[in-house]
């Protein structure tokens, strides 16, 4: 049975529900803060995705090479065009096609209406080497395009392909990082340990303890009208030489 509040409110023409939808839209339109330099708060575009931002930047948003959900293409790049690859000494500055199947990998074969006819497997050849050492670079066959992107630059990945670098972002960056020179600025010592000082109060407490006593530690420790709080002869001591005022 329903609560007659409920059944008042269905039949009543002034009352109107809330409309979550509004609300929840308004609540997808917030940002986080950027919590960032005030160079880098300044070159980022709210209108753009965390990605497109990145590669404006000049940044690589993960180390993952594998770009998941796909890469953009840059404006005015062919398709048919193909990122320069950088070759290490050690290897040639021409690959050739890959003719052979690696060690453990089979290949699919299919007939034009792509029905699968049959499979066949590389299986893996013992090649006795002279001296009874196998050369593992020559034995096993590695795919360039894999190779290269696992051990290809970052920075030059198809998200910053094509885009100019902001050199007024890059200045300024480096000298909010450059460190702080000058006379203004307050020297403090790495181990914390700076310059000590007595506050006023300390000098207030001490001077007529001075002015009684001189540099008698042990008459100023038994003074209870003076020395209110009862401060050991040690502790006057070492009071007295950090405020400076005896020795």
């Amino acid at each position: 049975m329903a609560n007659p509040r409920q059944r008042r409110k269905a039949r009543s023409s002034s009352h109107r529900p809330v409309s979550h939808s509004r609300h929840a839209k308004k609540n997808l339109k917030k940002m986080p803060p950027i919590r960032a330099p005030k160079v880098l708060q300044d070159a980022w575009d709210k209108q753009k995705t965390v990605r497109q931002n990145y590669a404006e930047l000049g940044l690589a948003v993960t180390l993952d090479p594998s770009a998941h959900g796909g890469v953009e293409k840059a404006l005015g790049v062919a398709s048919s065009e193909k990122l320069p690859r950088q070759t290490t000494p050690s290897t040639s500055t021409s690959l050739p096609a890959r003719t052979d199947l690696p060690s453990g990998f089979g290949r699919i074969i299919r007939d034009q209406a792509g029905n699968i006819l049959g499979y066949e497997l590389n299986e893996p050849q013992i090649e006795e080497a002279e001296g009874g050492s196998n050369d593992l670079s020559e034995n096993t066959a590695v795919d360039a395009d894999l190779l290269h992107k696992w051990t290809g630059d970052f920075s030059s990945s198809a998200a910053t392909q094509g885009r100019p670098v902001n050199e007024n972002l890059i200045k300024n960056l480096e000298q909010a990082a450059a460190p702080a020179t000058g006379t203004t600025t307050l020297a403090i010592p790495i181990s914390g340990v700076g310059s000590r000082h007595a506050s006023e109060g300390e000098i207030k407490y001490l001077q007529p303890l001075v002015k009684k006593y001189g540099d008698n530690v042990h008459l100023m420790a038994r003074d209870l009208r003076l020395n209110p709080e009862q401060r050991t002869a040690g502790q006057l001591k070492r009071a007295l030489m950090k405020s400076q005022i005896v020795i």
